[in-house]
């Protein structure tokens, strides 16, 4: 047995709608919400938490791609928008927002499976990748308080970097706190002395 896909319908097309609860019968897709409007979805709250989210608009306007940005914003989550709007602008104003995939006249009944894997693929993708930024942003951030209080310790210790930054490593791992951690109290000790 396959764990349930909790999904998320938002379509202004109801032909469209069943044609998703049909190809979702015998699948792991499970609609848990369905409206014609987005707005109904971001005032009430979530029961069970979305596993995906599908818009079927035939005119997706910028409007809803806000609420389409918060939505990710608050509820990262695959969001899968089948649209008749195929313009340059609107298709890449769509992928800017976020959304995984962005599918112009495509609700094809013989597609809608894979087209939902790739976006779920895709979703997860974005995600380590946006991971793998903010650790990176986070550990440049914290080489530089590092070096900052390196700085400090040599300037009064009159040490060599390496002294300082064995010293810092030391005293680090004695209090048991993060190089990092100690780094930024040595520097605010600092502040608050001159």
């Amino acid at each position: 047995m396959f764990k349930a896909i909790n999904t998320i319908v938002i379509s202004d097309q109801p032909a469209s709608t069943l044609l998703l609860k049909k190809v979702f019968e015998s699948t792991e897709y499970k609609i848990i919400f369905e409206s014609s409007i987005l707005d109904k979805q971001l005032s009430g709250s979530w029961m069970i938490e979305p596993d995906l989210l599908i818009i079927i608009n035939r005119q997706l306007g910028s409007g809803t791609l806000e609420q389409l940005k918060t939505i990710i914003t608050h509820y990262p989550l695959p969001i899968v928008v089948f649209s008749n709007v195929d313009t340059n602008d609107a298709i890449h104003e769509a992928i800017e927002t976020g959304i995984s995939s962005y599918i112009v006249n495509g609700l094809d009944e013989k597609r809608i499976i894979n087209i939902l894997k790739t976006a779920s693929i895709r979703f997860n993708h974005q995600q380590q990748l946006l991971k793998q930024l903010e650790d990176l942003k986070t550990s440049l951030a914290e080489r530089k308080i590092i070096d900052r209080a390196k700085g400090l310790v040599m300037q009064q210790r009159q040490c060599s970097e390496d002294d300082a930054y064995k010293l810092l490593r030391t005293s680090a791992m004695k209090q048991n706190l993060k190089l990092a951690t100690l780094s930024k109290t040595i520097i605010e000790a600092a502040v608050l002395f001159n």
